[in-house]
């Protein structure tokens, strides 16, 4: 049994994770700012990347760590947390994102491919490269998906509020989906597989039309299925102009490396949206 320290553990995909790896037979301790746990099985543990002295405390009584919680936007900090966190000996694996790829042209891109990150993620390559340099691993989900929350549940949202549903940018623009479950599940693979490589994109679809998105959001709301175009910078007035120009950001992104995990996800992110847990009681 091998004890691993999850941060962020309470978070949408830090509890993904808590629930995978006990389900894997590991013993869990979940960080986080409350210090509840996600999962009765899990023990709670309270702390946060801008208190680096607790980190390497909880790091220290771990045989692995799993860094699952949310950027906090400060440069510093981060750099800070994975010193804290990272040590000789220890797997460290790191959740970052595809938005450190950039935009990636119409054929898909896999581990392999060079960053261009988005003003969203300006920083999160130095991150990636200095978890790489202390000897840990990195993940970078797709746009994640699943239990009716992430991304997904604000289109539903403005589906309901505007009565259709709504796509940022170019009617070509398509994002690759991954479900939190799978994305968890592989979380898990990669702690326990030998000497896996340093890098993985985890993704169930590699490009899903933000427009079919948009007007499954619409179905799950309850109407149609019609989906309209927002320009970015009306999407900017409410959600910022980083966050919307991601949005509008066409990515393609496979992987090299997951299927000699045996991870080979089926779940359409469409298909959950439409009818399944993003519909009001599914």
């Amino acid at each position: 049994m091998v004890k691993v320290l999850v941060v962020g553990g309470t978070g949408y995909i830090g509890a993904a994770v808590v629930h995978a790896l006990l389900a894997h037979g590991h013993a869990v301790v979940a960080m986080s700012r409350s210090g509840k746990s996600p999962h009765e099985g899990a023990e709670g543990r309270q702390g946060g990347l801008d208190v680096p002295e607790v980190l390497a405390a909880a790091a220290a009584e771990a045989d692995a760590v799993v860094h699952t919680a949310a950027p906090t936007g400060d440069e510093r900090v981060e750099a800070a947390a994975i010193d804290a966190l990272s040590g000789p000996g220890r797997p460290f694996l790191y959740t970052s994102g595809i938005w450190s790829l950039g935009a990636t042209g119409r054929d898909p891109v896999d581990e392999s491919a060079p960053t261009n990150p988005l003003a969203i993620s300006a920083f999160r390559p130095r991150v990636e490269q200095r978890v790489l340099a202390a000897g840990g691993t990195v993940i970078r989900p797709g746009i994640v998906y699943g239990h009716g929350a992430g991304i997904p549940a604000m289109l539903v949202g403005w589906a309901a509020e505007h009565g259709s549903g709504r796509y940022v940018g170019s009617c070509a623009t398509r994002w690759p989906m991954v479900h939190v479950d799978d994305l968890a599940d592989l979380f898990a693979r990669i702690l326990q597989s030998v000497e896996p490589p340093r890098l993985w994109h985890a993704v169930d679809e590699p490009a899903v039309s933000t427009v079919a998105l948009a007007a499954a959001a619409d179905v799950a709301a309850g109407g149609p299925g019609t989906a309209e175009r927002w320009t970015v910078g009306r999407a900017a007035e409410l959600v910022g102009e980083n966050f919307a120009t991601a949005l509008a950001t066409d990515q393609a992104v496979t992987s090299a490396h997951t299927a000699r995990l045996g991870w080979a996800p089926k779940r359409s992110a469409v298909e959950d949206m439409a009818s399944g847990s993003y519909v009001a009681g599914g």
